[in-house]
Order: structure tokens, then sequence, then C-alpha cells
């Protein structure tokens, strides 16, 4: 049965609140100080607060840490870092946990800036089809980001398996995509610039969820070359000034890629590919059906000023074009499974199991934390940056056994919770 601490005293509630309950059930209420008595209960306690002991840590809204989580396997790795599999230990929920290295940061401020972006998008994205943020944290040696955990791995899984998929199949994600583009380009002012089958993922229930926005921009209009070379749209490549239709291109080689097996265009190296995609036509099979190629033509245009714009013709020409026949769009948006399932179930046995992930990443060790950066390592890193490109070197203060490295250093703004998709999960329990 709980046992139950009432009071009103707000010295008392705040002394409570920053004790750490989480490794007890007990409370020690010796650490409380003058205001209780021996008698373990106080005389100055009254009904106003209460704080059920036998719970989990539920007093106040303390901080979450990296020690919260409990890793249990490597689900992707990248030039960014790692993607591990981790276990909340006290709701045992699972997420998604996207490590970043700080002392690349300190050599390439580059780096740095692409995952502040990445958090500041998620932080600000609400829709079903984009990759939910919960918290971002940090220690001495890393930034994380603690994402919604995808059971159904990425969609480049399921195609490699199946080969190519069928327009009826195809035409359902097609839409999951669109939808989520929308939302970035119409409500978040965000050109994606990385959309490709690797960052497509599916949930547990089948639905795409577009991942990895550490390369998209805050911005109606950009001219820096971003994005893989197999769906990068000719005006990114050329250097000239675009906008979110550089979207569309990419949507077209995707779609492209899930209808045959492969982008549009490939080659040897990216220059090759870059350059035949300024330079030549795209070669359609002959199987694809004359609806499906109508809609690769349309989006596969050079012209960006001729490129069908899903933005602005959603209702005109999208929504109304034959490739999209099999399906209800209104049940699609709504994700109403029951008149409109997704058409690839992912097999889950046991979510942490993390099957329908790369064998090569789940069979990895998952690594231990790294021991506190040192003031030798850290001047060598800064003295490394120096010398290697003095514009990106981020100046950051030396850890001192206060900071450590951490919030109060170069990365105070990184930290973030986000209370909004807290509340969703536990409605949801």
């Amino acid at each position: 049965m709980a046992q139950l601490f009432e009071f009103d005293d707000e010295q008392l509630a705040s002394k409570i609140e920053k004790l750490d309950l989480r490794e007890s059930n007990e409370l020690d209420v010796s650490k409380l100080g003058d205001f209780a008595s021996s008698d373990g209960v106080g005389s100055r306690l009254a009904k106003s607060y209460e704080v059920p002991i036998d719970l989990p840590y539920q007093a106040g809204k303390r901080k979450k840490k990296v020690t919260d989580f409990q890793p249990i396997k490597v689900l992707g790795k990248g030039s960014y870092g790692k993607v591990i599999l981790v276990k909340d230990k006290i709701s045992g929920k699972l997420y998604a946990q996207k490590q970043l290295r700080k002392a690349s940061m300190i050599v390439n401020a580059k780096n740095y800036e692409r995952t502040l972006t990445e958090r500041t998008i998620l932080e600000r994205v609400r829709h079903p089809n984009v990759v939910k943020l919960f918290y971002a944290l940090q220690d001495f040696d890393k930034l994380y980001l603690i994402l919604e955990y995808l059971e159904g791995g990425e969609l480049f899984h399921h195609l490699s398996q199946e080969r190519i998929l069928s327009e009826k199949i195809a035409c359902f994600y097609v839409a999951e995509i669109i939808l989520a583009l929308r939302h970035l380009h119409l409500h978040t002012g965000v050109i994606y610039r990385d959309l490709k089958p690797e960052n497509c993922m599916l949930n547990r229930r089948g639905h795409l969820v577009l991942t990895d926005f550490g390369l998209s921009k805050v911005s109606t209009e950009s001219s820096s070359l971003f994005g893989t070379a197999q769906y990068i749209a000719p005006e990114v490549i050329q250097g000239e000034r675009y906008d979110s239709q550089c979207d569309w291109w990419s949507l077209g080689a995707v779609t492209f890629d899930l209808l045959t097996g492969s982008p549009p265009f490939t080659g040897n190296n990216n220059k090759k590919i870059m350059d035949k995609i300024l330079t030549q036509k795209v070669r359609y099979p002959f199987y694809l059906s004359q609806d499906a190629k109508d809609l690769l033509i349309k989006l596969l245009n050079k012209n960006p000023l001729k490129r069908l714009n899903c933005d602005t013709e959603f209702d005109q020409k999208v929504r109304s074009h034959r490739f999209f026949r099999y399906i209800n769009w209104q049940h699609v948006i709504d994700q109403n499974d029951a008149e409109q399932p997704p058409p690839i179930v992912p097999v889950v046995t046991n979510p942490e199991l993390a099957e329908n992930f790369d064998e090569e990443f789940t069979s990895m060790k998952i690594t231990p934390p790294s021991s506190p950066i040192e003031h030798s390592l850290l001047k060598e890193i800064e003295e490394e940056s120096r010398s290697t490109s003095t514009s990106s070197y981020i100046a950051i203060k030396k850890p001192t056994a206060d900071n450590q490295f951490e919030e109060s250093v170069y990365f105070n703004n990184f930290s973030y919770t986000n209370e909004e998709y807290l509340v969703d999960l536990k409605d949801h329990d």
C-alpha cells in the first residue's frame, strides 16, 4: 500500500522534489532536515501535497539523464555516430537514441549546426509521418536525441527484400511522403533536402515516417549543395537558388526507386551521377504503367518552375492523379487502418530484438560510455581544429570539475524535453 507524505510547505516540497527516488521505493526522511521529525512523518506536514513513495519517481519534474536509459542494441551507424535502441529504466518504454560526439563538433562547427537544426526542427514539427523527438540530452562526451523507436525499420530494408514494389503498394507510401513533405513546407518552412529510402522508416503499424533532419533547412530558399547524389535535384547541383521544389524532384527519384529497384541515375561516383542528372534524360522501363510514368515525368522535370508542385497543386493535380487510384486520400490522412490498411505490416515478435534492422548493426557490441574528457585531450582537439580549419573552429570554455564539458559550455541550449509527446504516451498506456 502506498505511503503518502502530505504537506503545504513550499520549502519542504522543494526538498522532496530534489530527491531521486528512482533507485528506491523508500523516502529517506532524514534528508529533509528540520522539516521532518524523528518519527518519519513530521509535525509540519499538511494535506496539500502528496508523494506516493512506492511508485517510480514522480515527485516534481526531474530532468532526464542519459543514465536513465539502458542500451539494448545498435540500430544503425553512420558518419554522424550511432543510433541505439534504449529502454527507459523507469517506464520501460523503448526509444531510438541518436548519439553524436561533441569532439567532432569542436573540430567542425557544421556538424553541430546540423545537429542543432535537427533538434530545432523536430521540436517544432507535429505530424504522424515525421519522427517524434522526446528528449535532447547530453553528457561530457556526446549529444543525444531520444527519438521515436520505429520498429518496422527502413523502407529500404523491405525494398531490398522485395526488389521492387507494385504500384498498388508504392502509391500508399508515396502518398504518406507527400503528406509529410507538405507539412514541412507549408507549416514549418522546412526544406527536407535528404529524401531517400534509407530515411523512410516504418512504424509498427506499417506507416511511413520521415527521419534524419540533419541536412534540412529552415528557410524558403537556399543555395547550398546538400543531399544524397542519386536523389539531388538539378538546381541544387548547379548551385542555383532553390526552394522546396527540390524535394519534389527527390520524391520522383524515390518513387522511381520503389517501382524499379534503383534510382533514375546511377554511376561509379557522385560526380558521374550528378553529371547524368544534369545532362541525361530519364529512361523509363517498359513495365511501368502509363499512370506511373506520367507522375514520374511531372516530378522529374529538370526545370523546377515546370515541375509538379505537390504543395500548391495538391488538390488539382496530385490528389486526383490516377497513380493514386488505389487509395482513399482521407483514410491515408487520418491513418484509418480499418479502411486503408498499410500494405506492409512489419513482423515484430519482440520489439527489443529489432528484427527489421540490419543484422550488420544489431550484432554489434555496444561500447561503454567514455570517461570524462581530460584537459589535455580537449587541448589537443582545440589545437587540431585550429590547424585544420580556423573558420569552423568552435570557441568553448575548457571543462572544469564542475561543468565536465556539459551544460555550461558551448552546448548549453541543446537539452530539451517534449512534454506534449510524453503526455500522449501516458494517455495511450
